[in-house]
Parts: C-alpha cells; sequence; structure tokens
C-alpha cells in the first residue's frame, strides 16, 4: 500500500479573495515553500446572483431527495469569483462565500474544518517567525503525546477565520 505525503485537494470559502491570495500565496509560501498562484476568474454580480439561484434550486431538491430517502447530492458552496493555490502537487481552490457564515470568536484558534499541513521541525520553527512577524495569533507548538500520529502542532486561522493547522508527523 503506497502512503502519502501530501493530499489531493481542499475547497475553501473566503470573504476576500485578495486577502486570501497573500495568506496563501505569500505567508503560508514563506512555511510551506512550493506555491503556485492561480488566475482569479471573477464572475460579474449577475453570473453571481444565477449561480445562488441555481444553488438554492439544487438545495430544493435535495431536501426533497432527503425527504424521500434517497442519497442527498452536491456540494456546500456555489460557482462564484475563486482562484486558487497549488503546494507541490495540492490543489486548495478558494471561493468568495455566497452567503455570511458566523465567524468563530477571534480568539479561538483551534477548531474544525480545518486545513491541516504536515511540516518537518525545521519548517515549525520558520512558522512560528513567519508568524509572528505578519502578526497573525497562532497557538502552539503544542507536542502531543503517543500514540497521536502528530508529535507537534501548531494552529492559527486565515483572514476568513478558517481553521489552520501545521504539524510535525511522529517519526
Amino acid at each position: 500500500m503506497e502512503t502519502f505525503s501530501e493530499f489531493d485537494h481542499c475547497v475553501i470559502a473566503v470573504d476576500d479573495l485578495k486577502l486570501a491570495l497573500h495568506f496563501y500565496g505569500k505567508v503560508l509560501a514563506e512555511i510551506l515553500g512550493d506555491c503556485q498562484i492561480h488566475d482569479i476568474s471573477m464572475l460579474s454580480t449577475d453570473e453571481i446572483a444565477q449561480a445562488k439561484q441555481l444553488a438554492d434550486r439544487r438545495a430544493k431538491r435535495q431536501q426533497e431527495e432527503v425527504r424521500v430517502g434517497a442519497e442527498r447530492a452536491g456540494g456546500g458552496y456555489t460557482a462564484t469569483s475563486n482562484t486558487g493555490v497549488m503546494f507541490g502537487e495540492a490543489l486548495i481552490p478558494i471561493f468568495l462565500y455566497t452567503d455570511h457564515v458566523q465567524d468563530p470568536p477571534p480568539e479561538q484558534l483551534r477548531g474544525t474544518p480545518r486545513l491541516g499541513f504536515p511540516v518537518t521541525l525545521e519548517q515549525m520553527a520558520k512558522a512560528t517567525d513567519v508568524l509572528c512577524r505578519y502578526r497573525i495569533p497562532f497557538e502552539g507548538p503544542i507536542d502531543h503525546p503517543a500514540p497521536c500520529p502528530d508529535a507537534q502542532s501548531l494552529y492559527f486561522k486565515d483572514p476568513s477565520s478558517n481553521f489552520v493547522e501545521l504539524s510535525v508527523p511522529r517519526t
């Protein structure tokens, strides 16, 4: 059985594409390295409204399918202005929120769902320096006792309050 050191992709929603690109394409790239930024795909207000209407119709249809016992299909975000970053082969598509989402309290730095990245001890040390320089609040590094697969973790949030974790795998 093959093991992986990276994930394939993860989709996140943000409330500001420029801030998200700065965070993922600059700040996080300083820690993880090997980052490629995708072009921003901007939709017009009419296109966003049409996408929202389609998503609403899809949600109603899905509710009906659930009511009759069918498997619920589909996503949780709609086609809106988007961009993305790649770390190695791992893609993180970044979509603009279409609805208001309640942010966690500012002091809450750990939560779910969260985007987790495996890092080396050297990257973990660099992460604390980079986060301090950019004045991004963080919690850790926190040591985890065995049998936890991670020896150490560092927790913080992106500018849209998405939770992020850097972890050093236990050897």
